[in-house]
């Protein structure tokens, strides 16, 4: 019988996420590690707290589902599933990405074999985030939340996700750049693999409008909160760039801009915040926190 702290804590959250319950489930099922699954739905309103339920008795596995009366957003839902992990690593594991049977023990395998590494991120397919990656010891820039094998002690070193600023979007450059400047390595591990279909955001009718919204206005919002708590000298021309691509392509409707100026307004409030914990973690300079490894440059 395996211990339950020596299994893997796989955290997942979903919010009207129906569809998608039944495939992610029977993937995650089919993992070749011991697993505990610790699950959270975030005020889905279409059925998927109740597919998760009926569903997760017949698994083969430990499994924990919460249900929140609210959205809590990728942020603060994950730093409340960490409330309930138990061993050395957690899995985080969107709704939408489903993961090979291998994929877990090969994370497991790299961050057991170096004791510094915070998280080791899964090779997204088809497309993985552009970004660096050391061809010999996998450290990146930063790792996505989309797949990623968490060191818990890591996680609670850096204080976890910073849920007053992010409720999608970003966070993981946020986490990683904090763990960089708390002495751990942030690694991409090619051969783990997840499958994650269009980058990790599928468009789907009739939602397809208010996700790109969502898309647009915290994508653009986290990505200045990025810029003030990690700027260094000389890199306004980056934020200014950015600003007039969103606000002067035609790349974007006048519907998105419209959002990004609502975005724009709304991070104003936040200034004191950022400038206060840019104290802690902004004014130090390392190698693998790259701005232009972002979507500020995108």
């Amino acid at each position: 019988m395996v211990e339950e702290n020596s299994r893997i804590d796989v955290l997942a959250l979903f919010h009207n996420d129906l569809d998608r319950v039944d495939a992610w489930l029977d993937q995650v099922a089919r993992t070749s590690v011991p697993i505990r699954l610790l699950l959270l739905d975030n005020a889905s309103t279409d059925g998927t707290a109740d597919a998760l339920a009926a569903r997760l008795p017949d698994l083969g596995c430990p499994a924990r589902l919460y249900r929140s009366a609210r959205n809590n957003g990728f942020a603060r839902g994950v730093n409340l599933l960490f409330e309930q992990v138990s061993g050395e690593f957690a899995f985080l594991l969107n709704s939408d990405a489903e993961p090979d049977p291998d994929c877990i023990g090969r994370l497991l395998d790299r961050a057991r074999s170096d004791a510094g590494i915070g998280i080791c991120e899964a090779r997204q397919a088809p497309v993985s985030h552009p970004k660096a990656v050391d061809p010999e010891t996998g450290e990146t820039t930063w790792c996505s939340g989309a797949a990623a094998l968490v060191r818990t002690e890591a996680f609670a070193a850096v204080g976890g996700f910073d849920e007053r600023l992010f409720f999608m979007y970003c966070e993981d450059i946020d986490l990683s750049w904090k763990m960089w400047l708390s002495g751990w390595k942030c690694v991409f591990v090619t051969e783990a693999v997840v499958e994650h279909p269009a980058g990790g955001e599928t468009i789907r009718s009739p939602r397809s409008g208010r996700r790109r919204g969502l898309a647009h206005y915290f994508s653009f919002r986290n990505s200045i909160f990025i810029y003030y708590r990690f700027r260094r000298p000389g890199q306004w021309k980056i934020l200014a760039r950015f600003l007039l691509k969103r606000f002067g392509s035609r790349r974007y409707s006048f519907g998105s801009k419209a959002l990004f100026a609502i975005a724009f307004v709304d991070h104003i409030r936040y200034i004191p915040y950022l400038l206060r914990t840019r104290r802690t973690w902004g004014d130090r300079d390392h190698p693998w926190i790259r701005l232009d490894e972002t979507s500020l440059v995108e």
